[in-house]
């Protein structure tokens, strides 16, 4: 789905007026990823997705969630001190940087569309599909670089 995103500006302009119906044609549907809304990263705005209440989470998309998701320490901090657990994560943002956080529910689960990396013009879907991570369609992470993912 980023990966797509980030190659077809139509399926692009899709996903974000309709996140759900974008997300299905690709095959993830079910249980748990029936409403599902696309929040996208910008170098003035980064998104962090959190279910304070339990873990509502894009199972058909990311698979399980991950313990730390769960836990209370990361549901609670990731409201009152999101800068803070994005540098926990190794994701150190400029000041100026808006940090939206994004409370999933049983009714709606979000998914981060990470900023697409420098030096990936001309690459294909599957090559670009490389540079795609859990963490960044929480928000925890950021997509790979180049370098990244050739290591």
């Amino acid at each position: 789905m980023v990966a797509k995103s980030w190659a077809d500006p139509e399926y692009r302009r899709w996903l974000f007026e309709d996140s759900g119906a974008a997300i299905a044609s690709l095959g993830y549907t079910g249980r748990q990823g029936e409403n599902l809304l696309a929040v996208e990263n910008t170098p003035k705005v980064h998104n962090l997705v959190v279910c304070t209440l339990c873990s509502c989470y894009p199972w058909p998309v990311l698979g399980l969630p991950p313990v730390w998701y769960k836990a209370a320490p990361y549901r609670s901090r990731a409201v009152a001190d999101p800068r803070g657990v994005l540098r926990d994560f190794g994701v150190e943002l400029p000041e100026e940087t808006e940090i939206r956080v994004w409370d999933s529910t049983a009714e709606l689960r979000y998914l981060v569309v990470p900023m697409r990396p420098d030096g990936t013009d001309g690459w294909s879907e599957d090559r670009l599909a490389g540079l795609v991570t859990r963490d960044a369609m929480i928000g925890t992470g950021l997509a790979l670089s180049p370098a990244e993912a050739a290591a």
